[in-house]
Order: C-alpha cells, then structure tokens, then sequence
C-alpha cells in the first residue's frame, strides 16, 4: 500500500492493492492517521461554565472576588500545550453608577493576562468606565479571550474575577445594573468561561 510521503507518511488505497489485504491496510491507515494526526497537534479538550443569576459584593478599590459558577479545574496532558482563554459578563456594574468593573482570570488564585503595573492603576484584562444618562442603569460588558502557557501538567483552578476599577470601595453587580427595577430597560444576563487545551 503507498504512502503520501513526508512529512505524515500516510498510506491509503490504490488501484492495485488487493482485496485480501484490506484488514491488515485497514489497520494501518487507521494508526497512520491517528499518528500524524496526533503530531499535527490540535483540540486535545474543551470546558466551560455559565453563570445565569446575579451577584453582589462589596469590593476594596482594586481588590478583585470570584464569580459564581465560573471556576474550572484542569490537568494538560502536556506541560508543552497551551490554554485559550475566553470569559465575558453579559452585564456588570457597581454602585458609584460608572460601571467601573474589571474582568480577569486567576490561575490557582493569582491573576493572569492583566496589564503591566502602573503607579495606583488598578490591574486588569478587560474593563472600565462607562457614560450614561442614567447612571445606575450604567453597565460594562467586558470580555477576554487569550493564550496562557501553565508550562506543566499540574492541575490548576482558573477563576474569573470582576475587579473594582474604583477609588473606592463599591458594590459590583454582576449579570444586572445596580437598578433592579422589574422592568423591560433592565436586563438580566448570562456570563461565560471556556478554555481549550491545546496541542500545538
């Protein structure tokens, strides 16, 4: 049976192979393709977590909590493999009515992906003020997607947080507006994390 040649060497079927020979060609495609598939790298496992109600929590000037639901525990199958890393809030507030809220991903509780420290700036991947005429109406819908290298085969719990990007201490809402009015201008969201081992 030939082969495609470098770099997969993948066999497969020709004209003149014969009939009788097809369960041992069979098998070896089958680990041929399994093999070059594997070295190709690619989608080794995906997971993720929602988060469908609402939270609150009154929150330091840049200090940072964990929210509800969005918490995945993970093992690479290889220390060289990487992470994509996707969160969002579909809403989010706080009550100085700026909708000043951060969102970033702790890895075994140390935030990752954030910006460079800056004198008193608050450290974060995504967020920040919002105008509004109403202000506690005011929301920010922040939302991260990255590449993070954990360069081992430990397992680790990745978080996502909502920071408090105020002077002050504040109270963050999560998946609503500071105004719960029960009313068709105040929404209710969802907010989402997913991450993908990768083999590369």
């Amino acid at each position: 049976m030939p082969d495609t040649g470098a770099p997969w060497n993948i066999p497969y079927v020709a004209s003149t192979d014969l009939v009788s020979d097809w369960p041992a060609d069979s098998l070896a495609l089958a680990n041929a393709i399994d093999a070059g598939l594997d070295a190709a790298g690619g989608l080794v496992a995906v997971k993720h977590a929602l988060f469908t109600g609402t939270q609150t929590n009154s929150t330091a000037r840049g200090a940072n909590f964990a929210v509800t639901d969005l918490s995945i525990t993970h093992t690479l199958s290889s220390a060289s493999n990487k992470l994509i890393i996707s969160a969002y809030f579909g809403a989010a507030a706080n009550s100085a009515g700026r909708g000043q809220v951060g969102i970033a991903v702790a890895d075994d509780g140390t935030l990752i992906g954030v910006g460079d420290a800056a004198g008193n700036r608050v450290r974060t991947s995504a967020g920040g003020r919002v105008a509004a005429t109403s202000a506690n109406r005011t929301q920010t819908m922040p939302s991260i997607t990255f590449v993070y290298e954990p360069g081992d085969t430990a397992s680790h719990t990745y978080t996502v947080r909502a920071l408090n990007i105020e002077s002050g201490t504040e109270t963050i809402y999560i998946n609503r507006s500071e105004d719960a009015t029960d009313t068709d201008s105040v929404p209710r969201a969802s907010s989402a994390f997913v991450i993908q081992d990768v083999k590369v």
